[in-house]
């Protein structure tokens, strides 16, 4: 692991980001090319100078120079540019030793590596130039293979060193080749992955829409239709009590649809916004979070509890971070128990290896066994005397999902619910 990430580092930069994995993977094939060149013309540079073919030492140190350019191009994010430098140089460095040495070494093989690793450098976009290249690459073999002439000097092998640069170079190749062809495969697994996934997401999203639009219509026409009758109530009422009870009435109706549109929107912008990163104390995320619902009248009786070590600072996205506290929060609040004397919020924070733990637990009326699969489902409602939307708990799991984590239920009548929420803290 180790490994990979100090190869990610020299070919890409520690602090550089490629935010399309099939781009990422493109760079990294041609970085990990340049550098097994690299590898390669030191190692053959050794050779020449142990046998004394010292007349084309001089290619290796300038073959070299460009190879370093493409990984130094790389690091900038010319990625495009890196693989269009690499490529030619690789070819026009096997060319001059093939023209100058024994077909018998070996040395054309790598026009076939190189031609190979053109498709998969390249995407689709860029097919024109990679059958091009192709092309030419074809072009040079001939040239070097079937034409006598060569600027370089030739270099006469004894049959063990040629056996020996057979070996080298085709092994070379080979492990060129293999990559490059991996990476293809690699790259077609993960598109029909993302093929399979969207399909699952567009499936999932029609079926939401259905839900969505009756469960909405219903929801959004009650309280404006309970609203309306109570406004007639009240044109016709002298008693001022009266006009008072249903005035409080008319503001609880509003305070259930302003919720409602609330849930709506987070739920919207949790599934349009791309996730961001940022330093986040969790000890102020959370007594903002409790300061926008302890004036609601159901939050009156109730004791809130923040055992979080003021030190503690995350790296996650805050704005669903903040959802999904606030949903977990207001639904201990909608679901607390009238009938005990102390009723409590707890929230507690444990900080353990690259994840936190978040718990929000409470003494309120509990889940029953057989409705806590469903509670997470969009619009579900255990209680039919509920005043939610039915979307709180739902838009927690999905905003979960988004950030690669996962929520843990306990739960029982009469007692209370706690829920506990694991997440990459990046």
């Amino acid at each position: 692991m180790h490994i990979n990430k100090w190869i990610r580092n020299l070919i890409i930069g520690e602090n550089q980001f490629i935010s399309s994995y099939g781009d990422y993977k493109r760079a990294m094939l041609s970085g990990k090319i340049a550098v097994m060149a690299i590898f390669l013309c030191l190692f053959y540079f050794t050779v020449d100078l142990i046998f004394n073919y010292t007349h084309v030492i001089l290619l290796y140190p300038v073959g070299i120079l460009f190879l370093a350019l493409t990984i130094y191009l790389h690091r900038k994010g010319l990625h495009y540019i890196a693989s269009t430098v690499l490529l030619p140089t690789i070819n026009i460095i096997v060319y001059l030793f093939a023209s100058s040495d024994s077909p018998h070494g070996g040395t054309y093989i790598f026009f076939v590596s190189n031609a190979v690793a053109a498709f998969a450098v390249f995407g689709y976009n860029e097919r024109l130039q990679s059958i091009l290249f192709s092309v030419g690459t074809y072009a040079l073999f001939v040239l070097a293979y079937f034409i006598d002439f060569s600027l370089l000097p030739k270099r006469d092998f004894g049959q063990d060193l040629l056996l020996f640069n057979v070996i080298i170079n085709f092994s070379f190749a080979l492990l060129a080749t293999v990559m490059s062809v991996y990476l293809l495969i690699t790259l077609n697994h993960y598109n029909a992955m993302q093929l399979v996934e969207r399909n699952y997401q567009l499936k999932k999203t029609n079926t939401e829409l259905d839900r969505f639009v009756y469960s909405t219509s219903h929801d959004l026409r009650a309280p404006l239709t309970s609203l309306m009758g109570l406004i007639n109530i009240t044109q016709e009422s002298n008693d001022k009590t009266e006009v008072s009870r249903y005035l409080h009435m008319m503001k609880d109706r509003v305070h259930s649809l302003d919720k409602f549109i609330k849930d709506i929107t987070d739920y919207s912008r949790n599934n349009r916004l791309e996730i961001t990163h940022e330093k986040v104390k969790l000890i102020d995320l959370a007594q903002e979070v409790w300061e926008s619902l302890k004036f609601t009248p159901e939050a009156q009786p109730i004791s809130f509890e923040v055992n979080i070590d003021d030190t503690v600072v995350v790296d996650s996205d805050k704005n669903r971070l903040k959802v999904i506290m606030s949903n977990l929060i207001s639904n201990a609040i909608r679901y607390h128990d009238d009938r005990k004397p102390d009723q409590f919020i707890r929230l507690e924070v444990e900080v353990r290896d690259r994840n936190f733990y978040l718990k929000v637990e409470d003494n309120g009326q509990g889940i029953a066994s057989e409705y806590q699969n469903r509670v997470f489902d969009m619009f579900y409602r255990a209680n039919e005397k509920s005043k939610g939307s039915g979307l709180g708990l739902y838009i927690v799991k999905e905003a979960l999902a988004k950030l690669s984590g996962t929520i843990h239920l306990e739960s029982a009548p009469g007692i209370g619910t706690t829920f506990t929420v694991k997440l990459p803290n990046r």
